[in-house]
């Protein structure tokens, strides 16, 4: 018999699992990674926010940038690594570190970076994954700006405009040339961000009947209905920098189709700022102030701001007006697994556009009217970080309630030419109208309650994994506007345009416009030894709320891709000075859901007058219509969506920089207000057979004889029409400061073409009477609204001088538009089909209708119409000036826009035009005080 140790197999095992232990513990050494801090020390605390930080070995390499506090981190696996530190292309820093254990390595930054460097007073141009244009808080003090409009001015393409402070100051990013507001869709398109709560007008129904602007001082141009945010409206005091993104953005950010303005408040502790600003348009002044107590992590912004402007001068009857306040608080708390930060905003924003009639054109001396909004705001940010890095990194949480207070109040004097008689009916059939006074005084006002809600969350993931780094977003925005006012209120007897027909509606009826939308998206980084690989993909899909089932749109999700790539390549010294270079693509689409106005227009009431009969005794008049309602809602609306390639290559050369950027856009379902038409059928009453010095009452529309009549008339209605394409060409280049002068020159500028159009075909009437009748027909035509192409090639050359001793800042604008043409594209006046009175639509044959009235529908073009007008070279010198006294405590400005201009003159159908001091100088100065 033989004996088995039963321990064997127990020693067996327990070796075998020894083994496994030292053979997956040796693994896991090769694979260990430690958390290394850098924490940057300098006297200048501009130096330390936002400094490249590469660690490199003989195997990889790592790029990481510092946070506010001059902080990073990441995780480095045993070794050792040479540190580099970079600010602006420069080197700041050089160094070795052994990595044997989570550390804190602190750097000591070298004096190495010329200050003068920093000072920055035009916009830079970002180097990430798609193309913006970043404005500092300095370079919006040199250009000593009234309204967020005047920004516009630093970027690619732009020029210096005079404040027009009288009208709606509407953004446009990457194109030239709009002709009218049927194109609306591009300035609708751009996101405004406000410490990231949006700004919207979705609920925006402020709107007038009172169109007629025969003196100019109508309502229209001062009206922001369906065409996105009124720059005048926010102010730029109390901004610490503006990111304007024209590219391809990410997929957290949605419902737009042009582009972002991202603004970011001041935050942290300043003096007390005070502004007074002063032009020949107007006056501003600004205050504010910033604490913070750095033990507790608070800091607290306040700041009040007001600006009186007007269109000229000498006209005390015309005037815009602007309040600001804002307080601003952020709460940081630090646990032991990670930071929480909540930062809360409560703006109020009140401005008032007005106008009176002069007494000495206007005898009446009544006719006035005023657009005055109020505009709260309270946003809310949550964001918890983690502090160990792990697979979870971060969740924002953001919540936002903006209320505003709209109304339009006018006032004028009517004077009927003739007899004139109103409808009254709000419903449809036959009915009595009204005649009323000859003259009378009509009292109108608009009252709007726009209420907008916005939540929004990401969460933010990343894995490290030797070389690579994956970092993953994720979340949801959702947003709802209602506008509880009660909409346009007038008395139906007086109305403000005896010639319209319209009735009174209430705001608050219309259901809250919704959307809400999904979004992921993931942020991959490649080391391949030097060479850096970006590649950011993201998805966001947008549905529309709260919609009727008849749209086309309800339940419908839209899918916006996006899609990102860069490549930055292994850096090399070149005449002594650090040189990179990085490419980057991208594509993508957005996505703009319709607002209100266009959602739930107005309804539409023809009043058909079948009898009118007009006696000098009042008491045997009679009026009598047929009123009908028709509803130009649009169910088969559809987002309008742009189509955008992109591509960019940066290259810098110590602190010189160079930008150029390539793009087209493509938008061939912007919304529009088209022609519909409809049948309509009414009595012609004839009242021929009475005696009126024999009657005794008004005529018994029962008893007269009449005819039916059938008719077509023509409505506007939304639809998804307009074509905006764009394309061109975006550049800007910086160099350093020239040692001695300290002058650094900066040129940039922009070709821009874009293309304008209707996708759809559009019907039309003939104003012409056929035996005292209107013409019968309708025609329906392919390409008839003007089309238009048009170009333009803008350069700004800066050179702006810092002299340190004096603390003096001294810049030249020279601004040119080389060239600007504008073509119309020849347009088809023959129909492609024809309506009858019946409402039957027929296919339109040119050569079988000669000789009929149908004849007339063939529109004749004028083919002059079709050349293109291009105006020549045109030129202006800008200068700016800032000086500070005591060491800042005290900042004098001016400026002086088209000093020195020159027009070249151009010939048109023979005739020279000579634009010599067709513009007069703008000048303006400021003062600054920080105590």
């Amino acid at each position: 018999m033989v004996h088995h140790d039963s321990r064997f197999p127990l020693r067996l095992r327990f070796f075998s699992f020894l083994i496994f232990i030292i053979t997956m513990t040796a693994v896991k050494a090769q694979n260990l990674e430690f958390i290394i801090t850098f924490e940057i020390k300098s006297k200048d605390p501009d130096l330390v926010k936002g400094s490249e930080i590469k660690i490199s070995s003989e195997e990889t390499s790592y790029s990481v940038f510092t946070d506010d506090k001059g902080t990073a981190q990441l995780s480095l696996v045993p070794g050792k690594y040479k540190i580099e530190a970079w600010k602006n292309g420069i080197s700041v820093y050089t160094g070795k570190i052994f990595v044997t254990k989570t550390e804190v390595f602190t750097l000591h930054f070298q004096e190495k970076l010329n200050t003068i460097e920093e000072v920055v007073i035009t916009a830079k141009e970002g180097k990430g994954l798609t193309s913006s244009s970043i404005i500092n808080q300095r370079a919006m003090q040199h250009l000593q700006p009234s309204s967020f409009s005047d920004l516009l001015e630093l970027l690619p393409g732009g020029r210096s405009n005079d404040p027009v402070l009288n009208q709606t100051n509407k953004i446009s990013l990457r194109e030239t040339g709009r002709p009218n507001t049927d194109y609306d869709t591009s300035s609708m398109g751009t996101t405004f961000l406000v410490d990231g709560a949006p700004l919207n007008s979705n609920a925006n129904l402020q709107y007038s009947y009172d169109f007629l602007d025969k003196t100019n001082n109508g309502l229209k141009r001062r009206l922001n209905i369906t065409s996105g945010v009124d720059m005048r409206t926010i102010s730029t005091d109390q901004i610490e920098s503006v990111e304007v993104i024209r590219g391809i953005p990410s997929v957290i950010y949605g419902n737009l189709t042009s582009g972002i303005v991202k603004i970011t408040n001041k935050s942290g502790y300043t003096k007390w700022k005070a502004r007074f600003k002063a032009d020949g348009y107007s006056k501003l002044f600004a205050v504010s102030k910033g604490f913070e107590n750095k033990e507790k992590y608070l800091k607290i912004n306040a700041g009040l701001d007001y600006l009186n402007a007007k269109t000229d001068p000498r006209d005390r009857l015309e005037s815009y007006k602007r309040i600001t306040t804002h307080l601003g608080i952020i709460k940081e708390k630090k646990y032991d697994y990670g930071t929480a930060k909540w930062q809360s905003n409560l703006s109020y924003t009140g401005s008032l556009d007005g106008s009176k009639s002069d007494p000495d054109i206007d005898l009446s001396e009544l006719n006035s009217y005023e657009v005055n909004t109020h505009f709260l705001s309270l946003s809310n940010v949550f964001n918890y970080t983690k502090n160990e890095p792990s697979f979870y990194r971060s969740t924002e949480i953001q919540a936002t309630v903006n209320q505003r207070f709209d109304k339009i109040k006018q006032t004028k004097f009517i004077q009927l030419e003739n007899a004139t008689a109103f409808p009254l009916s709000g419903t449809e059939g036959e009915y009595d109208g009204y005649y009323p006074e000859p003259r009378y005084i009509s009292n109108y006002t608009v009252d709007g309650k726009p209420l907008d809600l916005f939540v929004k969350m990401i969460n933010n993931f990343q894995l490290n994994y030797q070389s690579m780094t994956y970092e993953f977003n994720a979340g949801f925005d959702w947003q709802m506007s209602k506008n509880w006012g009660k909409g346009q209120l007038f008395d139906i007897y007086r109305p403000i345009d005896p010639k319209a027909t319209f009735r009174p509606r209430a705001y608050r009826g219309i259901p809250s416009y919704m959307t809400s939308a999904l979004f992921m998206e993931s942020v991959n980084t490649l080391n391949a030894g030097k060479h850096k690989l970006t590649l950011a993909l993201g998805l966001r899909g947008n549905t529309m709320m709260n919609l009727p089932s008849s749209f086309k749109m309800n339940g419908k999700w839209y899918a916006d891709p996006r899609a990102s790539f860069q490549w930055e390549l292994p850096s090399f010294d070149w005449m002594h000075k650090k040189t990179t270079i990085a490419l980057t693509l991208g594509y993508g689409k957005q996505s703009l859901f319709p607002d209100l106005n266009i959602l739930y227009p107005e309804l539409i009431y023809k009043d058909i007058q079948q009898l009118n009969y007009f006696h000098n005794n009042p008491n045997y008049r009679r009026i009598n219509y047929k009123t009908l309602i028709y509803n130009p809602q649009n169910p088969d609306i559809e987002p309008a969506v742009n189509e955008k390639f992109e591509a960019r290559i940066d290259f810098s050369l110590g602190a010189h920089q160079l930008s150029v950027t390539v793009f087209k856009e493509n938008m061939r379902n912007a919304f529009r207000s088209m022609n519909e038409y409809a049948l309509y059928q009414y009595k012609k009453y004839d009242t021929s057979g009475l005696n009126p010095n024999a009657i005794t009452s008004p005529p018994d529309v029962n008893t007269l004889p009449y005819q039916t009549v059938n008719e077509n008339f023509l409505y506007t209605t939304q639809r998804n029409g307009s074509k905006v394409d764009k394309e061109g060409i975006e550049f800007q280049y910086s160099s350093n400061r020239i040692p001695v002068i300290n002058t650094r020159f900066t040129l940039n500028g922009a070709w821009f073409r874009t293309k304008y159009g209707n996708s759809l075909p559009v019907y039309r009437g003939r104003d012409l009477l056929i035996n005292g009748r209107p013409y019968p027909y309708l025609g329906l035509y392919e390409g008839m609204e003007p089309n238009s192409v048009n170009e333009v090639l803008n350069t700004n050359l800066m050179l702006d001088t810092y002299i340190p001793r004096l603390d003096l800042v001294f810049s030249s604008s020279f601004q040119f538009s080389w060239y600007s043409t504008r073509q119309i594209l020849p347009m088809s006046g023959i129909p492609s089909h024809y309506v009858d009175q019946n409402g039957t639509i027929f296919p339109y044959h040119p050569d079988s209708v000669k000789g009929t009235i149908l004849e007339s529908l063939i529109i004749a073009q004028n083919e002059d119409v079709y050349n293109t007008t291009r105006r020549p070279m045109e030129m202006n010198l800008n200068l700016k000036v800032t000086k500070s006294f005591r060491n800042k405590a005290i900042v004098v400005s001016m400026f002086a826009n088209r000093l020195f201009s020159y027009y070249t003159p151009y010939t048109i159908n023979g005739f020279t035009i000579n634009r010599k001091g067709a513009y007069d100088p703008y000048f303006g100065m400021e003062i600054n005080f920080n105590l």
